[in-house]
């Protein structure tokens, strides 16, 4: 149900506050609105649904640490799953870094400090969840990396691309 309701709040506020300001061109509207469905689908599949259930309360117990600060250090101790995580963690913000320049007409340098800067708020969001509510996801720098990586790619997707996408958008 929790599930449910994330979807309908996503879409009450696309419906009464995006879509208005957008929907002036067609262009605009599209573009626009296919971001703003994919950001949704990021956090859906990063912090959403929330563990609200639990209550707030903060995660003390030996042992536990609240995330990983060391780059690629699943890969580097041969644990299964690591060299999968790397590569869908890039693939995730390839989308942003061929979007955000398209919409916000940013250049290399910008589009690739929004994508590390978007990965770093999902980040620290669930390294907040997680000591103040439960052990639900943790704080990885290596997601950071490779997230900012994808975005990267995704912003010389663009390059690539970019003559298909000559009208401005306001």
């Amino acid at each position: 149900m929790s599930g449910l309701l994330n979807f309908g709040l996503m879409a009450i506020i696309y419906g009464f506050y995006f879509f208005p300001k957008w929907k002036t061109n067609k262009y605009n509207l599209i573009l626009k609105t296919l971001f703003y469905i994919y950001i949704c689908s990021v956090l859906w599949l990063t912090i959403l649904p929330l563990p609200l259930g639990y209550g707030i309360h903060l995660v003390h117990y030996a042992g536990y640490q609240y995330g990983n600060i060391y780059p690629f250090h699943d890969y580097l101790l041969g644990r299964s799953g690591a060299m999968r995580d790397i590569i869908l963690n890039i693939i995730m913000l390839m989308p942003f870094g061929f979007l955000y320049p398209i919409i916000k007409q940013k250049k290399l340098l910008h589009t690739v400090a929004a994508a590390f800067l978007f990965s770093l708020a999902i980040e620290l969001f669930q390294l907040m969840v997680t000591v103040l509510i439960t052990n639900y996801r943790s704080f990885d720098v290596t997601d950071l990396i490779t997230n900012t990586l994808g975005g990267l790619i995704g912003y010389l997707i663009y390059l690539l691309l970019k003559s298909f996408f000559v009208k401005k958008i306001k």
